[in-house]
C-alpha cells in the first residue's frame, strides 16, 4: 500500500499534463463557430454527466486499479481523436472519449490513496497527500501550459497530442498500483444509490456536498471563458496574434499559484476551520468572475491568475470531510454522485450560455459580461446560504 501512496503524485502529475489546456477554445474555434464550440463542450459535460455514477459504481464493485487503467485508456483515445481532428463529429466523439477518462477516474484516485492510507492507519494524512498530489499535477499542468501554448503557436493540434503522450504516461502508472483491500463489495446499482441518499442525511456531508457543487460551476465558469476574455484584451492592445503563447504563460502562473495553495488549506483549516477556508475558497472564485463581468482590461488578467487557488485549497479538505465518513463499499459511488450534480448543473451552465449569446461567431465582451453577470449573483446567493449553515461541518471532525 506504500508504493500506492508513493506513485499516486507521479500519476497527478501525468494525467494533468495537459498541454491542451491553455489552448483548447482557440483550437475548437478556429474549426468551428462560437456555438458549435459551447456545444462541444457541453457533450463534454454531458457525457461526463451519463457516465459519473456508472463508472463510480464499477469503481466500488470491480476495484480502484482496473478503473483507473480504464480512464487512462479513455483519455489517451480521446486526445489522439481531437489531435488528428476532422469533421465536427470526431471533435465530439474525442470529448465524450475524454469525458469518459475523467468520469472513470472521478473519485476512483482519491478513494484509491485514501483507502491504502487507512490500510497503514494514516488515514488521517489525506488532507495532506492529496494536497502534495495537487501540487504535483499543478506543476505539471504549468510547465504543460507553457510548452502548449508555445507550440500552439505553430499548430494548435500539439496541446492535445501531447497530452496524448501524458495519459500513456498515466496507464503506466496505474498499471503499478496494488488494488486496497475492502472489507465491504458494492451492493446492488439501486442499494448503492440508496446509500448514498442515506449518507446525505448527515448535515456535514450534505454541506460539502452542496458547496462541491456549486464550486463547481463557479469555477468552471472563468475556465471556459479566460481564453476568449484573454484574446479580446490582446485585440485592443494589438497583440492577439501572440495570443496563444500568452495564454501558456498565463496557465502557468494560474498553475504555479495553485500548487503554492494545494498544501495550505490542511494547516489553514486548523486554525481557522475547514468551513470557513471553503467559504473563502468561494469567495475568492467569486471575486475572479465578478472582475470578469465588470471590465474588458488587462488588470482583469492578473486576477485571473488567482483562478485555480480555490479549488486547490477547498478539494483537499472535501476529501478530508467526506471519504472517512462514508463505507468502503460506497465511497467512489458518493463522489460520483457528487460529481455527476456539479458537471450536470455546469452542463445546464454551458447550455444557457450556449443559448445566450445565439449565433456570434465569436464571444465579444458583452457577451462575457453578460454570462459572468449572472454566475456572480448565483455566487453570492450560495455564499450567504453556506455561511449561514456552516456549524454543520463541524459533525465530521475536521
Amino acid at each position: 500500500m506504500e508504493r500506492n501512496v508513493w506513485l499516486y503524485p507521479i500519476y497527478q502529475a501525468a494525467r494533468s499534463s495537459t498541454f491542451w489546456l491553455p489552448v483548447f477554445f482557440l483550437y475548437f474555434s478556429s474549426r468551428f463557430d462560437v456555438a458549435d464550440v459551447l456545444v462541444l463542450e457541453a457533450i463534454y459535460y454531458g457525457a461526463v454527466v451519463v457516465l459519473e455514477v456508472p463508472s463510480g459504481y464499477l469503481s466500488d464493485r470491480l476495484g480502484r486499479r482496473p478503473t483507473m487503467v480504464a480512464a487512462a485508456v479513455a483519455w489517451s483515445v480521446g486526445y489522439a481523436a481531437l489531435a488528428l481532428g476532422g469533421s465536427w463529429w470526431v471533435f465530439a466523439a474525442g470529448q465524450v472519449a475524454v469525458a469518459m477518462g475523467m468520469a472513470f477516474n472521478s473519485g476512483t484516485d482519491s478513494t484509491m490513496v485514501y483507502e491504502s492510507l487507512a490500510a497503514q492507519e494514516r488515514g488521517g494524512e489525506l488532507a495532506a497527500v492529496e494536497g502534495k498530489a495537487q501540487a504535483w499535477g499543478a506543476i505539471a499542468m504549468a510547465v504543460a501550459a507553457l510548452v502548449g501554448g508555445v507550440l500552439a503557436s505553430v499548430d494548435l493540434r500539439f496541446g492535445h497530442a501531447l497530452s496524448a503522450v501524458g495519459t500513456v504516461v498515466a496507464l503506466g502508472v496505474a498499471l503499478l498500483f496494488e488494488e486496497p483491500r475492502r472489507a465491504e463489495a458494492a451492493a446492488r446499482p439501486m442499494a448503492q444509490l440508496r446509500g448514498v441518499g442515506v449518507a446525505l442525511r448527515t448535515p456535514a456531508l450534505r454541506w460539502v456536498f452542496l458547496f462541491a457543487v456549486a464550486m463547481t460551476v463557479f469555477a468552471h465558469v472563468p475556465y471556459e471563458l479566460a481564453q476568449p476574455y484573454l484574446r479580446l484584451v490582446l485585440r485592443d492592445l494589438d497583440f492577439d496574434a501572440f495570443t496563444p503563447a500568452v495564454s501558456g504563460l498565463m496557465m502557468a502562473l494560474m498553475m504555479g499559484a495553485a500548487a503554492l495553495a494545494s498544501r495550505r488549506g490542511e494547516p489553514l483549516a486548523r486554525r481557522i476551520g475547514t468551513a470557513n477556508v471553503l467559504l473563502v475558497a468561494m469567495g475568492l472564485e467569486g471575486l475572479v468572475i465578478v472582475g470578469m463581468s465588470l471590465t474588458l482590461h488587462p488588470a482583469v488578467i492578473g486576477l485571473l491568475l488567482v483562478r485555480s487557488v480555490p479549488g486547490a485549497l477547498s478539494r483537499p479538505l472535501e476529501l478530508q470531510c467526506v471519504l472517512p465518513n462514508v463505507g468502503g463499499h460506497l465511497r467512489a459511488t458518493y463522489l460520483s454522485v457528487q460529481s455527476l450534480a456539479g458537471r450536470l448543473a455546469f452542463a445546464g451552465t454551458l447550455a444557457l450560455g450556449s443559448w445566450a449569446v445565439g449565433g456570434l461567431d465569436d464571444l465579444d465582451g458583452a457577451a462575457i459580461s453578460t454570462l459572468t453577470g449572472g454566475v456572480a449573483v448565483a455566487v453570492l446567493l450560495a455564499l450567504l446560504a453556506l455561511a449561514l449553515t456552516r456549524r454543520a461541518v463541524r459533525d465530521v471532525g475536521v
